[in-house]
């Protein structure tokens, strides 16, 4: 497969986000993920200077080479935008391989096409409710996330796709989180991205200090 000759894959990003007390924040540096190593490595140059890296299992925050935080991480490294994107699965969000959720319904409205992934595991039904997934020009456009009772919970949209050595990736990805009848948004661009550069192997093979 095509996505089996992808790697690597680096960007330099930007977070936009507002927060609950109705302040807003942004982040910046470059972010690294190696497929190989299996880990994705933020490299932070403001507000503050740190690293956080997510793993299959945990994500770890960084600084002065010492761990500052360790929490939990499952799904994350999964579902995130470099493996899926790396592993050619970002067009369904990696749902019709993920054994979890099944198609339950294709429609097509205008120029997109939207599928909905309802859980076909019981206990995940006990924690999440469907995924509605739209289409444009066989790229991901939009994610729509309800929680078991039917209610919303997020969309992000997907856009400004540019061709890196034949991977498409995202320039912009904006997501708008529900929580008390209030929206809360947080924009994440990319720039600079570059597909399975040679250089730069110690952050892309980041070693987590020892604790």
């Amino acid at each position: 497969m095509l996505g089996q000759q992808f790697f690597r894959v680096k960007a330099d990003f930007s977070i936009k986000e507002t927060l609950s007390n109705g302040q807003s924040s942004l982040v910046m540096g470059s972010v690294y993920f190696n497929k190989t190593k299996g880990q994705i490595v933020f490299k932070i140059n403001f507000p503050e200077n740190f690293i956080s890296v997510i793993t299959d299992s945990f994500v770890y925050t960084i600084k002065d080479n010492k761990i500052t935080d360790k929490t939990p991480g499952g799904g994350l490294l999964q579902f995130s935008i470099f493996n899926l994107t790396l592993s050619s699965k970002l067009n369904n969000y990696g749902l019709e391989q993920s054994q979890v959720f099944k198609l339950t319904n294709v429609v097509k409205e205008d120029s997109f096409i939207i599928s909905t992934w309802s859980p076909a595991v019981e206990k995940l039904k006990e924690i999440t409710g469907d995924v509605l997934i739209s289409q444009k020009k066989k790229q991901l456009f939009g994610l729509v996330f309800f929680d078991k009772d039917g209610k919303l919970l997020s969309k992000q949209f997907f856009e400004e796709y540019k061709n890196f050595k034949g991977l498409e990736f995202p320039g912009i990805i904006t997501q708008i989180n529900f929580i008390d009848g209030k929206e809360f948004y947080k924009i994440t661009t990319f720039k600079n991205v570059v597909v399975n550069g040679m250089n730069e192997n110690t952050i892309y093979n980041y070693s987590i200090p020892v604790q």
